[in-house]
């Protein structure tokens, strides 16, 4: 569950670009990059519950810089959506709740009712990035980073994410009550 302070102590997207360090340009590419159809749009525009949007990562984080520009894009078509940015690293012991497998991962995107319930979540990549990252063929830690840099660049890794949040965004949508 969420917890208030953390909701509160949150940024939105436009002040947490003015405040990274790392990936701005990246950010600012990414959101600009990625197309809604008008399905998407309409689809954004119907949720008929307020929905918040926890992102808890970090602009030093790859995964973190493709996925944020794609939930901001979101949360500026649809009325009904509310984006917030809680740093990773700043924030480490809130982020201890959300551990997998016994690591932290970022980002952990978590759908929330009007009142902080957590509702459903997403963490660190795309299915597609995933699969993509498990056959790298430069496994150092500077391959990696380049590789996903450039995944995110894609596209289509776009698209998927924003599949796989609309997915989330729909069932938090039906779980509040839609009709």
């Amino acid at each position: 569950m969420a917890e208030t302070t953390e909701w509160v102590s949150a940024v939105e997207y436009k002040k947490f670009l003015s405040t990274a360090r790392e990936n701005v340009e990246l950010m600012k590419a990414r959101y600009t990059d990625l197309m809604l159809t008008e399905e998407d749009e309409a689809t954004l525009k119907e949720l008929q519950n307020e929905i918040r949007i926890l992102v808890l990562g970090t602009d030093s984080c790859d995964d973190t810089s493709g996925t944020l520009p794609v939930l901001a894009r979101m949360a500026a078509t649809a009325p009904k959506i509310q984006l917030r940015i809680l740093d990773s690293n700043k924030h480490v012991h809130y982020h201890q709740n959300f551990k997998v497998n016994g690591k932290r991962k970022t980002p952990v995107v978590l759908f929330l009712s009007s009142d902080l319930q957590e509702l459903c979540r997403w963490v660190e990549r795309p299915n597609a990035a995933y699969k993509l990252i498990n056959e790298k063929i430069d496994p150092s830690l500077e391959g990696r980073k380049n590789h996903l840099r450039k995944l995110y660049s894609d596209p289509e890794i776009l698209r998927q994410s924003l599949g796989e949040f609309m997915n989330l965004l729909i069932r938090a949508d039906f779980i509040l009550g839609r009709h």
